[in-house]
């Protein structure tokens, strides 16, 4: 058996996986179109059949929402043990979710602030003087005049972010660009909800969302490759592809970990 677990995923390789249950876990199926909903104890767990190889369990933010993926020939039963065998990660993951929105709700920013992919602490202080942020020791320090409310102090950290990808980013595009021969006439930050990315071919310029810093600096770079080569390929046929992988092979990898944080 081969287990892959991710902060919220937690994933099994088929075939050789058995598990026992407890006889007071309740649990009933309700069909719902092309969904089930598998009752676990407390639990309410969405099943969605897939033609997929492996099982697949979710705990979505910030809800906590439950959902695994199976494939087409699972059997129910095969699912009810696995996911009774997850109870204990899934309320892990429950918690957490539940933490962060209660600090959410009192302060209005989420908790912890991620660095390039390093967790810190947020600690909001009012003091007279002008506004800023520090990094140190494990925690994110956001300094803020008194009564700021919460618009000033995410604009703050949204002006933080921006600054800091301006600041990396620069030395990676011209590392990839004597890499891969090609040269933007322009870069351009700022914050975006639904792309980490894009190239305008014509000027030959590319922007980045300012979030990519609360993730590692490999997804950066994954994001700065894949807009360069557009400047060879301007649409994803197989040779943007081709050329992606040979750039960076791992690419799959860290388009996945991006993904997974817009569910």
């Amino acid at each position: 058996m081969h287990l892959v677990i991710t902060s919220t995923v937690f994933s099994v390789c088929l075939p050789g996986f058995l598990t026992s249950f407890s006889r007071e876990a309740f649990l009933f199926i309700l069909s719902c179109n092309m969904m089930e909903i598998l009752q676990v104890g407390n639990q309410q767990i969405e099943v969605a059949y897939k033609p997929i190889k492996n099982l697949r369990l979710t705990v979505y933010p910030p809800d906590g929402r439950v959902k695994i993926a199976a494939p087409q020939s699972m059997t129910v039963d095969f699912i009810r043990n696995f996911a009774v065998s997850r109870l204990t990660w899934i309320e892990k993951q429950q918690s957490r979710y539940r933490l962060r929105a209660a600090v959410r709700e009192k302060t209005g920013l989420e908790d912890p602030q991620f660095i390039w992919g390093v967790p810190y602490r947020l600690r909001i202080v009012e003091k007279r003087g002008n506004p800023k942020m520090t990094v140190e020791n494990g925690e994110l320090t956001l300094q803020v005049r008194p009564g700021a409310n919460l618009e000033k102090q995410q604009a703050l950290l949204d002006a933080w972010r921006l600054t800091a990808v301006k600041e990396t980013a620069p030395q990676l595009i011209e590392k990839w660009e004597r890499i891969i021969g090609v040269k933007a006439a322009a870069l351009y930050v700022r914050k975006m909800k639904t792309r980490w990315g894009s190239c305008n071919c014509t000027r030959r310029t590319i922007r980045l969302n300012s979030e990519l810093v609360k993730w590692s600096p490999e997804c950066l770079e994954y994001v700065i490759v894949h807009e360069l080569i557009h400047l060879i390929e301007p649409t994803h046929n197989r040779n943007f592809y081709r050329l992606l992988t040979q750039y960076m092979p791992a690419w799959k990898v860290l388009r996945k970990r991006l993904r997974l944080s817009q569910n």
